[in-house]
């Protein structure tokens, strides 16, 4: 029964702290010693470029299949399971906000990766081809510096994991509308905007109070995140408050009183009936489905 996630901090093999460490896939499998993944989510980022393999990977409750060369990212906070069908090969990235600090590198730029996407979805990222040599040029650059304790190497290390993350972010685009996306000063509004939710979401509910806050109209807000998502405003919001609810519901064993609290409903009554108006069905049913899948 998934009674309580682990969080998992980036450690070395003496269990030290550490801020960036890459590793292939089969030397994960090789630790794991053939036991199966269980949920978890980690206090860093994550990068997973998948070579070969195939399977299933779970991000905050939605299922993505494993593909030959895909890259999945994975932020701190969010629950994920790789379940493989056989061997994977590929690569792990993995690095702290520190590492990013150090290097001068944005955490808005891995934000962006899946900035117009919905919280919680995290679909992998296909690499056509003509760019996989790329990728796998990085990874080998990485991989040489990874094994050097030399001057400079930390810099450059983060060098080359900022390349990584300006190319996956030129990829996503691709599929966007680049023009809007180019010349559009909604852009910046549409990033501030999904920041504070992530920021307020347990205690600010409405449209309105993000408008505020970004100095802007309720409509003039819900303009711009329609035309540049499909979606409305409040969809993100919600969207974010539900992703909150099924985590704390299926690894934790707050009552449906205090989660309804700690996600900033006045009466646990108002938070059940969100909960099942946007799942189709109850907190208590829906936690008690998760635990015995």
């Amino acid at each position: 029964m998934h009674t309580e996630i682990k969080t998992y901090s980036l450690v070395d093999n003496n269990n030290q702290p550490l801020n960036f460490k890459l590793q292939t896939m089969e030397q994960i499998d090789e630790r794991m010693a053939g036991a199966v993944d269980s949920p978890h989510r980690h206090d860093y980022y994550t990068i997973v470029l998948v070579k070969e393999g195939a399977g299933k990977h779970f991000i905050d409750f939605h299922e993505y299949e494993i593909t030959d060369n895909s890259v999945y990212f994975i932020s701190p906070g969010q629950v994920h399971q790789v379940i493989p069908e056989g061997e994977l090969k590929g690569w792990v990235i993995t690095f702290t906000t520190e590492f990013l600090m150090k290097n001068n590198i944005s955490d808005q730029l891995i934000n962006d990766v899946y900035l117009y996407n919905n919280f919680g979805e995290s679909p992998p990222l296909p690499l056509h081809e003509h760019e996989v040599e790329a990728y796998h040029e990085l990874i080998n650059q990485l991989l040489a510096f990874n094994n050097k304790d030399t001057n400079y190497s930390i810099e450059a290390q983060g060098s080359l994991l900022k390349l990584f993350l300006i190319k996956s972010y030129s990829l996503c685009t691709l599929s966007k509308d680049v023009e809007l996306q180019s010349t559009d000063s909604s852009n910046p509004l549409f990033r501030s905007f999904k920041s504070q939710i992530d920021e307020y979401f347990n205690t600010k509910h409405k449209v309105n109070d993000y408008a505020n806050m970004l100095s802007v109209s309720s409509d003039y807000l819900n303009k711009v995140v329609k035309s540049l998502t499909g979606k409305s405003a409040k969809d993100y919001i919600q969207n974010r408050i539900m992703i909150e609810a099924k985590r704390s519901l299926l690894f934790t064993n707050l009552s449906n009183k205090e989660l309804a609290f700690s996600l900033g409903f006045e009466e646990p009554a108002h938070f059940s009936n969100f909960f099942k108006k946007h799942s189709g069905t109850s907190p208590i049913d829906f936690r008690t489905a998760a635990r015995n899948n």
